[in-house]
């Protein structure tokens, strides 16, 4: 029984591990160099920025709304919905 029960709690963590992306803890970024170490090409805040971005040129980026109500403040100097955009 207790093999059982250590089993069931390993595959919990594992599932949450596995079902994070690197770096998922953080929220919150200072610089476009810290945040490019876990999302290549930028954050957009919505599908519609995300377009937007690839239409004017740049690698795809991924959309996370939480990360980009945290910092777009100081990394979305232009003020279109994505920040640290990569050029293509």
């Amino acid at each position: 029984m207790k093999v059982t029960g250590y089993l069931a709690g390993a595959a919990v963590v594992l599932s949450l591990v596995l079902a994070s992306p690197a770096g998922a803890a953080t929220t919150r970024f200072t610089s476009c160099e810290k945040m490019h170490r876990v999302y290549e090409h930028g954050i957009s805040k919505d599908a519609k920025a995300q377009s937007r971005a690839v239409r004017e040129g740049m690698h795809k980026p991924v959309v996370m709304p939480k990360v980009y109500a945290d910092s777009y403040k100081s990394l979305d100097r232009d003020k279109d919905g994505t920040m640290c955009e990569v050029p293509s």
